[in-house]
């Protein structure tokens, strides 16, 4: 018998209670009579930053460009969800109860946060003090956990599966989000300088100007976008011990759909990276056949490109020296 929302919500942190009411929204506007997996899963990928995107991003497979595949997948959920039975009897007011296998998810949520070894010792105690038999009752289901239960579900798996991602992997990103180390911490610190057409060293020739820093987070990529946005000189040369990381997250977000930072013109910006095709060609990994076939591949997807452009990301160029 599903589960009335409200009863659902009280297993849930706040974190993930807003998740469940974003996917009962989901449900509500397409008129389902249950909320399930799916539209927990659409919902999550609808935000423009999320744990399930991001983990989508650094899961996805490397024989497909980004934004064709999380179209791809945009489009598996959007089909599963049209062929779920719709309910007309139903108010608009009226909250789509909690699916059984939603509500399973939440209780192995349950369970395992349980018995994760970061909060066993929490809920013992609290069992000790309360003289419960069990403490279930107690967990409130973080969102990271809610999402990896998500992704147990096997038609949540297969619809992931039918866009070329791997349920196993997009976990393991979850579970293992990237860390900053302290040194790479104390380089953000200190903005990127960025040098715009510069020729020579001399300064008294015309197209010469003077470096210039600017803020951090998305002002440098706004900055990125600007030059390349320029008619003429629009080459961005980023120089100082922050400049990889700058130029890391810029095309890092481009690849994960996130382009509020470029200008109008740039909107549909993509990113063809090849950087690890040339290191193993570089090394010897990858045979010259294969290095031409990747090579046609992204001549092809530059000439059938109608965007803004592409950035084709070659990686360092020490490799070539």
């Amino acid at each position: 018998m599903p589960t009335p929302v409200s009863s659902a919500r009280q297993c849930l942190t706040d974190e993930a209670a807003r998740a469940l009411d974003d996917a009962v929204a989901v449900a509500r506007r397409r008129c389902h009579s249950q909320t399930t997996s799916l539209h927990a899963v659409s919902a999550l990928l609808s935000l423009p930053t999320s744990i399930l995107r991001d983990a989508c991003a650094r899961a996805r497979s490397s024989a497909y460009s980004p934004r064709l595949q999380f179209r791809a997948l945009e489009l598996c959920v959007t089909v599963s969800l049209d062929r779920l039975p719709s309910s007309k009897s139903k108010t608009s007011d009226d909250e789509p109860p909690v699916s059984n296998s939603l509500m399973a998810a939440i209780k192995r949520s349950q369970a395992n946060q349980r018995r994760h070894p970061e909060t066993f010792h929490l809920y013992q105690m609290h069992q000790q003090l309360h003289n419960s038999q069990s403490s279930l009752s107690c967990v409130k289901v973080e969102l990271k956990h809610f999402i990896l239960s998500i992704l147990d579900d096997p038609i949540v798996s297969r619809v992931f599966g039918d866009a070329g991602f791997r349920s196993t992997d997009i976990k393991i990103a979850i579970l293992h989000p990237p860390t900053v180390s302290g040194f790479q911490k104390s380089m953000m610190r200190f903005p990127p300088l960025f040098l715009c057409n510069l020729p020579d060293s001399n300064t008294n020739r015309a197209g010469f100007n003077f470096p210039f820093a600017v803020d951090q987070g998305e002002e440098d990529f706004k900055r990125i976008g600007q030059v390349l946005a320029k008619k003429t000189s629009r080459n961005p040369l980023l120089i100082g011990v922050s400049a990889d990381h700058v130029l890391a997250g810029f095309t890092d977000s481009l690849m994960m759909g996130k382009t509020d930072f470029l200008p109008t013109e740039l909107q549909g910006l993509n990113v063809i990276n090849i950087e690890k095709e040339i290191r193993e060609f570089l090394v010897g990994n990858l045979s010259e056949d294969m290095m031409n076939l990747k090579l046609k591949e992204v001549r092809d997807n530059i000439d059938t490109c109608t965007n803004s452009g592409v950035i084709l990301n070659l990686g360092e160029l020490k490799l070539f020296l």
